[in-house]
């Protein structure tokens, strides 16, 4: 967890950012307050909210705040990650491990596969008779074939996917008998990582910045709110058209962070572009990569932009898949240190 654990203490001393290690409960929109959990209350003339996903606890039935204990989704990282891992570790020889797939959108669309990539990875050195079964309510996920190609190479035999058209979405989960419920039938694990669906953070409903979708409706060229002015909503709750992940977050907040500075100057941004790169490792020394441009098309909507585009190639050696594995350490690298430093 060392490896994963960040501060803002550098940011916050190079560039003089008074940081409150506090939390921001509500918002007074209309007001221009936020308040704070210490009980201060703080006024803005522009406001940047960035506050991540919360959990639909009622979509599943079985999966609830009571249950999410003995069934850890980790998509919070810290304490649920450790709990996750402790679950693997208990895991019986020859036993299952499930991992169930919310409909998209939700936070990084190819997370669940490279976590059921690397829990694969870990039956083979540690339970080599174990298994990997993915219910998945989506038809396709980002790069399918070549997580399928890996998990062949890495782990033959080891993971099975059951996707949303095949009956792979849950329908119910029993946490006490470790039973999952999908119209493909029913399946028993030692071990289920529940992936719930997702909406954004409870900071953002209350404040009046979602729609009926769960998600923060935003004008693509400045990450303002739609429904509420002098507000930007950045990372996974802004309902972009971005994939959900760390980059393209990183990149709409400088696109929301140079909108606010054209607007103190009377003016806007034109044509903000944005990267979004997503490393997946499948093995301590094998990684896929995805790389996209985005741009805003004459629909006042974030699209693909085809220069820049594409995906690591299919058929690669072992050697390329390293490399990529070493480049995925850099890349993961240079994005904390753009994002804390």
């Amino acid at each position: 967890m060392n490896a994963l654990t960040v501060t803002y203490d550098t940011l916050a001393q190079k560039y003089d950012v008074r940081h409150l290690k506090t939390r921001a409960k509500t918002v007074d929109t209309a007001g221009k307050r936020v308040h704070l959990a210490s009980g201060k209350t703080l006024r803005y003339d522009k406001l940047v909210i960035s506050p991540g996903i919360d959990f639909r606890y009622g979509a599943i039935p079985g999966w609830n705040k009571k249950t999410e204990a003995l069934l850890p989704s980790a998509w919070h990282a810290g304490p649920e990650t450790t709990a996750l891992y402790q679950k693997l570790q208990a895991m019986p020889a020859g036993g299952t491990a499930i991992i169930t797939v919310p409909p998209m959108p939700y936070r990084c669309p190819p997370a669940p596969y490279e976590r059921a990539s690397l829990i694969a990875w870990y039956l083979t050195q540690h339970n080599p008779t174990g298994k990997v079964l993915i219910l998945d309510a989506n038809d396709a996920f980002p790069k399918q074939a070549l997580f399928e190609e890996g998990w062949s190479a890495l782990a033959p035999g080891m993971v099975t996917r059951i996707s949303g058209p095949d009956g792979g979405q849950v329908q119910s989960v029993n946490a006490k008998k470790m039973k999952v419920r999908t119209a493909a039938g029913n399946f028993s694990g030692a071990f289920i990582n529940v992936v719930p669906p997702q909406k954004a953070g409870k900071v953002a409903r209350s404040a009046g910045l979602s729609d009926v979708s769960g998600w923060c409706p935003i004008d693509p060229d400045t990450f303002e709110s739609t429904l509420v002015q002098d507000v930007h909503v950045i990372g996974d709750s802004a309902a972009s058209g971005l994939p959900k992940s760390g980059t393209s977050a990183n990149a709409g907040a400088k696109v929301a962070a140079l909108a606010i500075a054209r607007e103190f100057k009377g003016k806007r941004v034109k044509d903000p572009l944005f990267i979004n790169t997503c490393y997946s490792k499948l093995a301590p020394d094998y990684a896929i990569g995805i790389a996209a441009v985005f741009g805003v098309d004459n629909g006042g909507n974030i699209v693909v932009r085809g220069t820049g585009s594409g995906t690591s190639p299919l058929g690669a050696s072992s050697a390329y898949r390293k490399k990529e594995a070493e480049d995925a350490d850099k890349w993961f690298r240079a994005l904390i240190a753009d994002t804390f430093t």
